[in-house]
């Protein structure tokens, strides 16, 4: 990542469950000032970014090995339920969070399920990758669930795959049942009208808070401004690690239809912190930002227009040239004269020539 972007930075694969830790670390001394009015804006904080989940982040430091810890996060959560009127849980936090954005991660209470205790706790001899897809396809399919002919097509590609989905589910099964005892296991991953089903309120996942926290920036913006949005969009921004199950062997289209739907969520909110840092002259930031999206879509209009606004406002017509002909490069035929940056170059050279076209040849 460059060096450029120290405001926003948000390194790559990096679990959105450790910037949750840091946010909710920030938010703790604010929750137990004496102040009501810095609890009422810490609380406000909390629930805008998470909503009630806040309540779960607190809660999984109920179990830490710190007894200070236990305690702030304790007397947290007693402010947070006072200020907010939501009731408390006290018990630490014995559910699974799933991470799916970028690479695949799965917690259950504050223990991540590494890659060799997919295989240590399953006695099926099921593969780990594909006990792994079973539970990324069952949380992809929320609600509505999976029948064995899916998940069978969505894992193995064929439906012949009877005995392995056995084995599999069983696998699946135990590695629940071994880090979150029977009842979590019973409770999460349940069979009904011949369907399967990971049941969503018995987990959370990064893809929720994500899309939660761009609806909130997105209404902020509109009741307010774009100044009052901008860090809730740099959060949404840190809480996408990448694109959706991306090291997860699916066959199925809809998974690359939704991965495709939160990477523009994702290019929309860099696109306006993008605007936001220009508005603000730092030329620098907007350019690191839009880097940040060009490099999952090199074709995205509007990253491309910031990038030739900045180098437009510093005189860089060597950079503009440069980042022009990489936006050209980037597509299988060149695009058309009504396309947005092909436009603005047109605007900007006065038209180049008699036909008002510019040369889009690479």
């Amino acid at each position: 990542m460059p060096s450029a972007e120290p405001k926003y930075s948000s390194d790559w694969g990096v679990a959105s469950v450790r910037h949750d830790e840091h946010i909710v670390q920030t938010c703790i001394p604010l929750l137990l000032h004496p102040d009501e009015q810095v609890q009422r804006q810490a609380t406000l904080l909390l629930l805008t970014l998470y909503g009630t989940h806040a309540f779960t982040l607190l809660r999984r430091r109920l179990s830490d090995e710190k007894p200070y810890v236990r305690h702030e996060a304790e007397q947290a959560l007693r402010v947070l339920g006072r200020q907010s009127g939501h009731p408390v849980d006290f018990r630490p936090f014995r559910g699974m969070h799933i991470e799916c954005l970028g690479t695949l991660r799965v917690y259950i209470g504050n223990q991540e399920i590494l890659s060799h205790e997919w295989a240590q706790s399953n006695v099926s001899r099921a593969g780990r990758r594909k006990v792994q897809a079973v539970l990324a396809y069952l949380v992809h399919r929320g609600r509505s669930g999976a029948s064995a002919d899916e998940i069978r097509a969505a894992v193995w590609g064929d439906a012949g795959a009877t005995g392995a989905l056995g084995r599999t589910l069983t696998a699946l099964r135990q590695t629940i049942e071994h880090f979150g005892g029977t009842s979590m296991a019973e409770s999460l991953l349940i069979s009904s009208n011949q369907r399967y089903i990971l049941t969503p309120d018995a987990y959370t996942t990064d893809v929720r808070s994500f899309e939660h926290t761009i609806r909130v920036a997105e209404q902020t913006e509109h009741d307010r401004d774009l100044t009052a949005a901008a860090p809730v969009y740099h959060h949404a921004c840190e809480l996408y690690g990448g694109p959706y199950l991306a090291d997860v062997d699916i066959l199925t289209d809809e998974i690359e239809e939704r991965r495709t739907e939160l990477l523009n969520a994702y290019l929309t909110a860099l696109e306006r912190l993008a605007e936001y840092a220009y508005q603000q002259g730092d030329d620098e930031q907007c350019l690191a930002l839009c880097r940040r999206g060009i490099r999952f879509d090199p074709t995205d209009e509007r990253l491309t227009l910031w990038m030739l606004r900045c180098y437009a406002r510093q005189r860089n017509e060597g950079e503009i040239a440069r980042v022009f002909r990489r936006y050209l490069r980037s597509f299988a035929s060149p695009p058309d004269q009504g396309d947005a940056v092909v436009r603005w170059m047109r605007m900007r050279s006065g038209t180049g020539n008699e036909t008002g076209t510019v040369n889009i040849a690479t």
